[in-house]
């Protein structure tokens, strides 16, 4: 009888302290967009102010397709 009040207790500590741990960057805003990490970069170069907020990160994946193009920011720097 101990041992299955033990094992009770153990089962509700679980699933109590589960509720505990969360992901913070999944707050519920909506699924991950995957971007091109190449193509991000150069939009946020073209659309640059001195007045501009800040580009939100948190809820983006970046992919890095030109990881192995040595020329691919070759055109922001003409």
């Amino acid at each position: 009888m101990f041992s299955i009040v033990k094992i009770g207790l153990a089962v509700t500590m679980a699933v109590a302290l589960s509720g505990c741990f969360s992901d913070s960057g999944n707050s519920g805003q909506g699924p991950n967009l995957t971007l091109d990490f190449t193509t991000f970069v150069k939009a946020q170069v073209k659309a640059t102010s001195n007045t501009g907020a800040p580009e939100s990160l948190d809820r983006i994946n970046f992919s890095f397709n030109d990881q192995n193009n040595p020329q691919a920011y070759d055109d922001l720097l003409r």
